[in-house]
């Protein structure tokens, strides 16, 4: 899952003390193999050398001497992490505003209830359509009645609920019955945009990126849509390629770091490289570089050759240490 930031955190890295983000990859395991999944998550794709419980733990009392103010655990699917809730138990009474990325199969009424216990103030649950034929296409094993049920047991809870909605040339159509079944639920937020050609996507891209035509289509309903629920439902999404958001970010760097499950630190999610590791450095030491890392003409020239041919983003995964 793609990292969105609160509005407030719009601002620059430059001249902070310290994030005001952190999207924190717990494990690359996951219940389920989807095809578009950017970072190749699937059922036994857990990082041979992920942090233990105890470096995980170190890590949170950093960020909370740090006083970061947001923090959102994704992964794989940090639901399947054997200490999840033990971890998140660390940040409840603290101020900070958590939320956790899911594919909302995990989401029985135990669980509901255990996140709104430690304070989540929002889960972000995949819900691709508005058929079980549709959603099982794109996440081969997935139940849509599973994600609606694990959205109303999150509101029950008292939790917050953003959903993501990834188009493919088999569920795009669907869109605008799925932000109907949004609203409906209880959902304050809809995020969604153009698939990204890496991770599960390169071998699948051909069955799945949509058309041109249907790309248009797609947008017309989401753009109708969010008039249609306007002050309802805040609706995010991404029309135009990943060129021109890496060019703004290259000259206005967010002011997060992206933890990875073996405590690397990304420069962000849609580039290859890495300026930090918080297994060996401390935040602090990590956010000075990564302040600095932003500079370096690799970033530019990489964004340069995306502009090129935007497949070479393929290679995000081959992460160069800056």
């Amino acid at each position: 899952m793609a990292v969105v930031l609160p509005e407030s955190l719009g601002a620059s890295a430059a001249d902070l003390k310290s994030p005001l983000y952190a999207a924190w990859q717990l494990t690359n395991e996951c219940s389920l193999a989807c095809l578009h999944c950017i970072e190749g998550s699937g059922p036994g794709k857990a990082f041979p050398d992920e942090l233990s419980f105890e470096e995980a733990a170190r890590i949170v009392g950093e960020l909370l001497a740090a006083e970061v103010p947001y923090v959102a655990f994704s992964g794989g699917e940090p639901l399947l992490h054997p200490r999840f809730f033990d971890l998140l138990a660390r940040f409840k009474g603290r101020g900070v505003g958590l939320k956790v990325e899911t594919n909302g199969q995990q989401l029985d009424r135990k669980t509901c209830l255990r996140l709104g216990d430690c304070e989540v103030k929002a889960v972000q649950v995949s819900m691709d359509g508005t058929s079980e034929e549709a959603v099982r296409r794109l996440r081969p094993k997935a139940s849509l009645r599973k994600t609606v049920d694990g959205i109303r047991g999150l509101r029950e809870a008292g939790v917050a609920v953003e959903v993501n909605f990834a188009p493919t040339r088999f569920n795009a159509s669907e869109v605008g019955g799925a932000m109907d079944r949004a609203v409906e639920l209880g959902a304050y937020a809809f995020y969604t945009g153009r698939l990204m050609y890496t991770g599960n996507a390169v071998k699948t891209w051909d069955r799945i990126v949509p058309s041109e035509t249907q790309y248009a289509a797609f947008f017309a309903t989401v753009k109708a849509k969010a008039k249609e629920y306007e002050g309802r439902l805040r609706v995010c999404f991404h029309e135009l390629g990943i060129v021109e958001e890496l060019r703004y970010r290259a000259e206005h760097p967010a002011a997060l770091i992206i933890i990875l499950p073996d405590g690397r630190i990304k420069l962000i999610n849609a580039l290859p490289f890495t300026c930090g590791d918080l297994r060996r450095q401390s935040l602090t030491e990590v956010w000075a570089h990564y302040q600095k890392a932003w500079e370096d003409p690799r970033v530019t020239g990489f964004i340069d050759e995306l502009a090129k041919d935007e497949k070479a983003i393929a290679r995000l995964h081959e992460w160069v240490a800056l």
